[in-house]
């Protein structure tokens, strides 16, 4: 999880030149949602 939040952010920073917490941010939103998903009975693939 960490590793690919790192990830987001540096894409996001080579990207833009900035916005890494925006990207940081919505991230995490996405895994969250992601791991709601898939605890209410999702398949995650």
């Amino acid at each position: 999880g960490a590793q690919m939040v790192k990830e987001v952010a540096s894409q996001a920073n080579d990207t833009a030149g900035d916005g890494t917490t925006t990207a940081t941010v919505l991230a995490q939103s996405i895994v969250s949602e992601g791991i709601k998903a898939v605890t209410a009975g999702m398949n995650p693939m």
